[in-house]
């Protein structure tokens, strides 16, 4: 399998794993893959509302997956990825018109370590940005 094909198997693989954990946590999966300019969310989703909150927040999530390699996949969040996911969840809600002064919303980050088909560790980071 050619190194490009492989990289998209291990991010669907992740990403899979990742809606799969957050619909285990309370999550309902809203859009996968959603597409803004600029910018990407491979996952957004409504979860249960916070303590003292008393409507779900909308989680934007980035999943980050490494197979075999060395370090967590987290660390390879770049302050450009940063500030294209804000534009992206800014353009998510417009499209869907939500008020972000009025809903509660977050950045998420899941990292995922899989190894063929096995995930190995997931880390869910709510709220990094």
């Amino acid at each position: 399998m050619p190194a490009d094909a492989r990289r998209a198997a291990t991010g669907r693989s992740g990403e899979d794993a990742a809606a799969r954990f957050l619909e285990g946590h309370g999550c309902r999966v809203l859009a996968r893959n959603w597409r803004a300019n600029p910018g990407e969310i491979d996952i957004v989703a409504e979860c249960t509302p916070e303590p003292g909150e008393s409507q779900p927040t909308l989680a934007f999530v980035e999943v980050r997956t490494r197979h075999g390699e060395p370090g967590l996949a987290e660390e390879s969040i770049t302050s450009r990825k940063a500030a294209s996911m804000v534009a992206a969840a800014y353009a998510y809600m417009t499209a869907h018109n939500i008020d972000p002064e009025a809903t509660p919303w977050r950045i998420d980050l899941i990292g995922v370590a899989v190894q063929g088909d096995r995930t190995l560790d997931l880390n869910w980071a709510q709220g990094v940005l």
